[in-house]
């Protein structure tokens, strides 16, 4: 079986379309409302009625705005009820731009070690490649929240409230990896010069 697309192929596939039922009025309604709208179930809607017996107080909306902390709010988000609950307090929140700050670093360090592991690997390798394209990003999953906490702990908002940098990442990320790229090309020439280990470390 090739795996080209033949003219022969594409002539199928239209008259395959042009065979299904429907195709013509489905086409049209997606080409005037878009896909979601037409596909939209809306006897769904009335039997999905968003009633509760029980509610949850889930206290005041955090917003990550423009970051990519989705994974870090979502898991403080969970963690804050158990203490709001404990401690009988309202509206509590821990503090994101906490744990961003010690990601930010964690994050640095490990691009710092790998940096020397690949030292004696060419720069256009693949691997290294990879590595300096995003030295560090925003992004992460509970377990690497799980591993901050246990190490740095956590704070109130109100310890270390959000701030541009931290509402606003693409900036910091910026210049954040030009920093990072930066230091991995001199930590690479001081293992090419056969530099002390605590040369480096410095």
């Amino acid at each position: 079986m090739s795996a080209e697309i033949t003219t022969g192929d594409l002539a199928q596939f239209k008259q395959d379309l042009q065979a299904t039922p429907g195709a013509s009025a489905l086409q049209k309604a997606v080409m005037n409302n878009g896909i979601n709208a037409t596909a939209e179930n809306t006897d769904s809607k009335v039997a999905m009625t968003p009633t509760f017996s029980i509610e949850l107080d889930t206290g005041s909306v955090a917003n990550q705005k423009q970051s990519g902390r989705c994974w870090m709010f979502a898991a403080l988000n969970t963690m804050r009820h158990g203490i709001q609950a404990q401690f009988k307090i309202k509206d509590f929140e821990l503090s994101q731009n906490y744990t961003f700050f010690w990601d930010k670093f964690e994050k640095s360090n490990y691009f710092y070690e790998n940096v020397l592991k690949t030292a004696d690997q060419p720069l256009d390798s693949r691997k290294v490649a990879f590595l300096m394209a995003t030295p560090q990003q925003d992004g992460g999953q509970w377990d690497m929240l799980s591993a901050l906490i246990e190490k740095y702990g956590i704070v109130p908002k109100s310890v270390m409230p959000e701030t541009y940098s931290s509402s606003k990442s693409s900036e910091l990320n910026g210049l954040l990896n030009l920093k990072l790229r930066k230091d991995a090309v001199a930590l690479r020439k001081l293992v090419a010069d056969k530099a002390s280990d605590a040369d480096i470390e410095a």
